[in-house]
């Protein structure tokens, strides 16, 4: 009984096809992690990464090559994370990395290994080989926002500002202002 439990706890929390957490376990362990952030008043940083143009791969070779793509850029971030980083796999190929005691500088360096480690990463199909890059933006608990939701909403712009940057971008969510129009500015960085 044991272990039946301890596996149906495991399929309730974890991705099926990559073995990460899902969105609903990763949503529990955020509202943790900033209300000890609030508490002791440290730094927690959110990386989300997005496979830039995954329809076309979809389109293209099919969804199993598709799922060979997001297994791809999940052992991409298993080796990039560090011990205490939390990964979920959010959502079609869209992934959500919470970072503890992580300010913004270290924030943009995970997402920009990140990057460089997936466009680096060649897939072996039937027939050849595909490439593809991932788009990433970055919040930074408080100055990007003090609950779950604005951290996330602030990392998900800076992603959509890489996207319309021409992809294969990190971004950084800028600071919290009352001026609507200063949120929308994040910075934008890519090396190579």
């Amino acid at each position: 009984n044991a272990r039946m439990v301890h596996k149906l706890e495991q399929m309730a929390t974890t991705d099926g096809l990559t073995g990460l957490f899902n969105k609903r376990a990763m949503l529990e362990a955020a509202a943790q992690k900033v209300q000890a952030a609030s508490r002791f008043s440290t730094k927690l940083s959110v990386v989300i990464a997005d496979i830039d143009l995954f329809k076309n791969v979809n389109d293209t070779h099919g969804h199993d090559v598709g799922d060979l793509v997001i297994k791809g850029l999940a052992e991409v971030l298993i080796r990039q994370k560090r011990s205490t980083d939390l990964v979920a796999r959010f959502g079609g190929e869209e992934f959500v990395v919470l970072c503890e005691q992580t300010d913004e500088a270290g924030a943009m360096l995970l997402a920009e290994r990140i990057r460089e480690d997936l466009q680096k990463t060649t897939f072996h199909i039937p027939g050849g080989t595909v490439k593809v890059t991932c788009s990433l933006g970055t919040s930074t608990f408080p100055e990007a926002g003090r609950d779950w939701d604005s951290l996330f909403k602030a990392a998900d712009d800076a992603l959509y500002a890489s996207k319309r940057g021409g992809r294969n971008l990190s971004s950084a969510a800028a600071p919290r202002s009352t001026d609507a129009r200063d949120r929308a500015a994040p910075s934008k960085r890519r090396v190579g």
